[in-house]
């Protein structure tokens, strides 16, 4: 079942004094917005943003994808796309969900509510993986999807946005563990939490887990998720890469297990009492 469908949109520009909503939803929270967009920082001397998206959380129940571009004026434009965490989960592919909406910059006042249709999201392909991994960095996307398959966040320093970079990592991770991710092709600052991003200064907060920047990440010990993944994709498996993509967090696993062992004890302790 397709959980709740509505998308709230908004229009949100900012320079270097102030930001604002120019044009939203009637139900959007501005004030979240606005924080976000802050938060996101201030942008470096020289440093452009042609096109970047990033995902993160908007109030407890919700999810902000948001496209970023260079606006005329110096100005940094900001298209947010708020989804209910549930249906974030369900598609699990923040730039699909962009890419399925046209922004327009021009718009101003109230916009309308938009709505996700009755539809999941294709199902990657061994093929679409192939090319991935022939004409990307594979080294520096297998290390990446490692590391966050492991609990890691993953921090590239760069001065412009690395769009494909962030999408064909995207495609590489398990549907189970991309939905509890937060990507961004392109920030300003650290202050959002990316697990995976792209941004012209290396971070200073960690946020409880291990940063790894590009040596670490290209170093990244080869370890099951990874080497499965490249064998199935190589050998042309498609059973192993279906179940590879299916496959449970560790977290899951874990929880799982204690269920199991909760169910093994109370199963122990009646069968005792009856005897």
């Amino acid at each position: 079942m397709i959980p709740d469908r509505r998308i709230q949109q908004a229009i949100v520009l900012a320079d270097a004094r102030s930001v604002r909503v120019v044009a939203a939803s009637e139900e959007f929270d501005e004030p979240e917005a606005e924080r976000i967009a802050v938060l996101f920082g201030s942008r470096p001397l020289g440093v452009a943003c042609p096109l970047a998206h990033f995902a993160c959380p908007f109030g407890t129940h919700h999810v902000a994808i948001v496209r970023v571009e260079d606006r005329p004026n110096e100005l940094l434009g900001f298209r947010f796309l708020i989804v209910t965490r549930e249906l974030y989960e369900y598609l699990g592919d923040p730039f699909a969900i962009s890419d399925r909406y046209p922004v327009l910059w021009t718009a101003s006042g109230r916009l309308p509510e938009l709505e996700w249709p009755m539809e999941r999201l294709p199902e990657r392909t061994l093929e679409q993986l192939d090319a991935i991994l022939k004409h990307g960095d594979g080294a520096l996307l297998l290390g990446s999807t490692q590391a966050l398959v492991d609990g890691n966040r993953v921090l590239l320093q760069r001065h412009k946005p690395d769009e494909r970079f962030l999408r064909d990592l995207w495609q590489l991770l398990p549907d189970r563990t991309r939905c509890n991710l937060w990507p961004a092709s392109f920030a300003f600052s650290d202050e959002l939490g990316f697990h995976a991003a792209v941004g012209p200064t290396l971070p200073t907060r960690r946020y409880g887990m291990q940063v790894l920047v590009e040596d670490a990440i290209r170093d990244y010990p080869q370890s099951s998720y990874e080497l499965n993944l490249q064998i199935a994709i190589e050998s042309g498996d498609r059973v192993a890469l279906k179940k590879l993509l299916a496959r449970r967090t560790a977290d899951e696993t874990l929880r799982l297990g204690l269920y199991m062992l909760a169910f093994a004890l109370a199963v122990a302790v009646v069968s005792r009492w009856l005897l």
